[in-house]
């Protein structure tokens, strides 16, 4: 029973060693991002079906203020704020539609970067919520507001995978490049017989700038 007990405790003292020594060798700072955006919409009828091929992607862009604290054991957490638009066109009965929506958004995520001198690849996953700020349908030439009209939700929530490389530019500021897989989640319909989700794709430049190493 003793062995086991100083066996614990020597673990214990290791385990808190090594997190001490982790947080000690930290970094923490600021990231500045744009991206652009291949954005549609997945939708499924009433029936369940996918279809598929009914909408065609814009293309839109994004931009992102965020905080990032990185470990020396290459773990991350990612945090930010952002804006971005989103939609889709399509092509029916000889008439043309389209969907112009505005987000502005909170993400917050975690990933692992395989530190290098020079060259840093890296891999994060996030989830996020946006905040609807304008929606459009244009149909046609005629502009319809359907944020206010209540035919579209005003919020949407999902998941980001993104694997990119961050490069070094000095010893407090480095540049990264990454691709972004945007899956929403929330049903933008209220008829909830049918279903439409957002879906992008996306390269996102930026750069971080690292205000203290702890």
């Amino acid at each position: 029973m003793t062995y086991t007990m100083k066996k614990e405790k020597t673990i214990m003292l290791l385990l808190l060693i090594a997190g001490i020594t982790a947080v000690s060798n930290a970094q923490s700072g600021v990231t500045v991002q744009a991206s652009q955006l291949y954005t549609t919409f997945k939708f499924w009828d009433s029936s369940d079906n996918a279809l598929k091929g009914e909408y065609s992607g814009i293309f839109t862009r994004g931009f992102g203020l965020g905080y990032r604290y990185l470990t020396s054991a290459g773990v991350f957490v990612d945090a930010g704020f952002g804006i971005n638009k989103a939609g889709a066109t399509m092509v029916y009965d000889d008439s043309n539609y389209k969907w112009d929506l505005h987000y502005a958004g909170l993400r917050l995520g975690g990933g692992y970067m395989l530190q290098g001198e020079s060259i840093s690849p890296f891999i994060v996953l996030s989830g996020y919520f946006s905040f609807l700020l304008t929606g459009f349908q244009t149909i046609n030439n005629e502009d319809f507001d359907i944020k206010e009209a209540g035919a579209i939700k005003k919020n949407d929530f999902g998941i980001i995978i993104t694997p990119g490389i961050q490069l070094s530019v000095s010893q407090n500021v480095s540049a990264f490049a990454g691709l972004n897989y945007i899956m929403g989640l929330q049903n933008l319909e209220y008829d909830e017989e049918q279903k439409a989700k957002n879906s992008a794709f996306g390269l996102t430049l930026g750069f971080s700038l690292f205000f203290n190493k702890q």
